[in-house]
């Protein structure tokens, strides 16, 4: 085709069949909104009820330390799938309520501490809601619990309190249920979490995996924790020779998976994150006969995991991203800054970030 005829060429001529198919494969929302914009009928065939398959952004924090961070009203993002970093106006009242738990699905959650209610707010869209208010207590400080691939949409909301890890405090994890715009409210100690199939499933270091019938509140189960991972096989205070980091809990493609961090100590001195050591376990899960158990596998197949300070999810890997099949892309809590562990190898390294401090984020329209 000569130069001339492609200057003569009419784009919006092209076939809605080839334009959907171009759309499904942006790998950027934000790539799917330029296209949007070229003409009618590029708009028309590339749907926004129909987005494509979306990768992770790192959400850029700042301010009060790992544990408090803020959010800016000209919020950050960096996409590790096109290495561009986006500038995106937030219009919420409060950023200063944001509610830091790990990893995050479309909105991003804030908390009213005097009003005990929690919202949600689209930075893409600038669609927002709040959800009615939980059940009053002195310290109130939610964290967010991953429920699958779309929980907003959905309205399958589950918060923890963090305020649990506080000594001798209880507890308290919610559901949201949107046919009745209540919540479902329980007391107990939940450290890392997980919500699946109508199932709550909660655990501590060292100690059996809770599972919860999350509408009755019923305990239905208390499974055991992996061999590494019991008090049995633990080292005395004493010998500070190894230290128990994290033990996360993340559905991946229909299953549990119980993921162990461990960061060595040597003679008390902490070596690089880099060494760091992973360990992974399937859950074998009986419901009928309540006899799970944890099983060790040794790599994730084309699955990634990604982990942030409370909780994680994981995605399949897609061709031709910066995303590699089979690792766990992991915020370190201390520095809320991106590694990548790559299972199969056994080699920890950082990622590439613009950002001193960060979080996970899934965009979503």
């Amino acid at each position: 085709m000569s130069s001339e005829e492609e200057e003569k060429r009419d784009w919006s001529e092209l076939p809605a069949e080839l334009l959907h198919l171009i759309a499904q494969k942006l790998p950027d929302l934000v790539d799917l909104i330029r296209l949007r914009v070229v003409c009618t009928v590029w708009r028309s065939s590339a749907p926004l009820s129909d987005p494509p398959h979306q990768l992770p952004w790192l959400l850029e924090l700042f301010g009060r330390g790992p544990y408090s961070p803020l959010l800016r009203r000209k919020q950050r993002f960096y996409s590790l799938s096109s290495g561009e970093t986006l500038t995106i106006p937030l219009k919420h009242k409060k950023l200063c309520n944001f509610i830091h738990g790990g990893v995050y699905s479309g909105y991003l959650p804030f908390n009213d501490y005097l009003e005990r209610t929690i919202s949600f707010f689209n930075p893409l869209t600038w669609d927002s809601f709040s959800l009615p208010p939980l059940c009053r207590r002195r310290s109130f400080s939610p964290w967010m619990v991953w429920t699958g691939t779309d929980p907003i949409r959905n309205r399958t909301i589950v918060v923890v309190d963090r305020n649990m890890r506080i000594a001798n405090q209880v507890g308290k994890w919610a559901l949201y249920d949107p046919s009745s715009n209540t919540w479902v409210e329980n007391e107990g100690y939940f450290d890392q979490c997980c919500y699946w199939d109508g199932l709550l499933f909660s655990t501590c270091v060292h100690e059996p995996t809770q599972v919860f019938d999350a509408h009755s509140k019923e305990l239905l189960q208390e499974i055991p924790p992996p061999e590494i991972e019991s008090k049995e096989n633990w080292s005395d205070e004493d010998n500070i020779a190894r230290q128990l980091r994290k033990s996360y809990l993340v559905v991946s493609s229909g299953v549990i998976l119980r993921v162990i961090w461990r960061h060595e100590l040597v003679y008390g001195d902490k070596i690089p994150i880099e060494e760091s050591v992973f360990y992974i376990y399937r859950l074998d899960f009986k419901r009928a006969s309540g006899k799970s158990c944890w099983v060790r596998i040794g790599d994730i197949g084309d699955q990634i995991l990604f982990l942030g300070e409370m909780n994680g999810f994981s995605m399949t890997a897609r061709p031709n991203s910066r995303f590699r099949k089979g690792c766990i892309y992991f915020i370190y809590s201390k520095t809320n800054k991106p590694y990548m562990h790559d299972i199969l190898a056994g080699t920890v390294e950082r990622v590439p970030c613009p950002f001193e401090e960060c979080t996970w984020f899934l965009p979503g329209l």
